[in-house]
């Protein structure tokens, strides 16, 4: 693969003969960047534009590419469930000894990030996430447009392809011009070898009824208001239960708060990081 972040390959085993890869740039307190699911979803695609910002300003920056995505393991009949991909995180915070975190996730990495500050409280200083999954039933996410769009391209004849994906990703950003050559190609180099059931298996569960664990957790929640995959309204459930909270809400952005509007998002969370 010609991946730029190939040219550090850091990886931990996961058991049966599987691997987690990830990107590991940095020296200081460690933040961990969860991605996004979806075709050729990765560490390096969803955090290109953040992740160097944050090492420059000395934070020890850490992008793992979920089990099934990027450069990790992606067996033909293997399990991609929540749980599974919520063991390999695990696994891979005790591979780096790594203690307290600030853990920043999107969508499906927004939904991890939560599921873990739920379940480990005691190991996460702050939380960063931008269009979460999880809030609410998964059936919410389902009848998002970026889903029905998604069903209706595997519906199309031809199977999947560079094009398909490109329609795809550029539905998923507020603007097209967001959505480069490169981009497109370094997912597709990744989805052409995800097994269907990276995607088959996965299914989200509701987090709300224990969001009330993040009560006092230092927690800033970032959204595109027009966002097609995960509803910007869900921000607000968040709120409810969250009393050290933020909820800031970004015009003319889809999906990706941190690609799209890269700059400011490295902006707030530095701050967010240093208050």
């Amino acid at each position: 693969m010609d991946y730029q972040y190939n040219k550090v390959a850091n990886y931990a085993d996961m058991g049966n003969g599987n691997r987690l890869h990830y990107h590991d740039i940095g020296k200081g307190e460690p933040v961990i960047f969860l991605h996004g699911g979806g075709q050729g979803a990765g560490g390096w695609t969803n955090w290109q534009h953040n992740l160097q910002v944050f090492a420059d300003a000395g934070y020890r920056a850490i992008a793992p590419d979920a089990f099934g995505y990027g450069l990790s393991s992606k067996p033909s009949d293997g399990n991609f469930d929540f749980e599974t991909l919520m063991d390999c995180l695990i696994k891979l915070f005790d591979h780096l000894n790594l203690d307290k975190v600030t853990l920043v996730g999107n969508s499906m990495g927004g939904a991890m990030s939560i599921r873990f500050s739920q379940d480990f409280p005691q190991r996460v200083k702050k939380l960063v996430v931008m269009g979460p999954g999880g809030i609410g039933p998964m059936e919410r996410y389902l009848a998002m447009p970026a889903i029905q769009m998604l069903k209706a391209l595997g519906q199309e004849e031809g199977g999947f392809s560079k094009d398909k994906l490109r329609r795809f990703l550029e539905f998923m950003a507020y603007s097209k011009d967001d959505v480069t050559d490169q981009l497109v190609n370094e997912r597709y180099e990744v989805a052409v070898t995800q097994p269907p059931r990276v995607f088959q298996t996965l299914s989200i569960g509701d987090l709300r009824p224990r969001l009330n664990i993040l009560k006092n957790l230092p927690t800033m929640v970032l959204w595109g208001r027009d966002d097609r995959a995960c509803p910007v309204e869900s921000g607000m459930e968040i709120m409810k239960e969250c009393d050290n909270a933020r909820f800031i809400v970004f015009s003319q952005c889809g999906h990706w708060v941190q690609y799209e509007k890269a700059k400011l998002f490295n902006k707030l969370c530095l701050d967010f990081l240093k208050e």
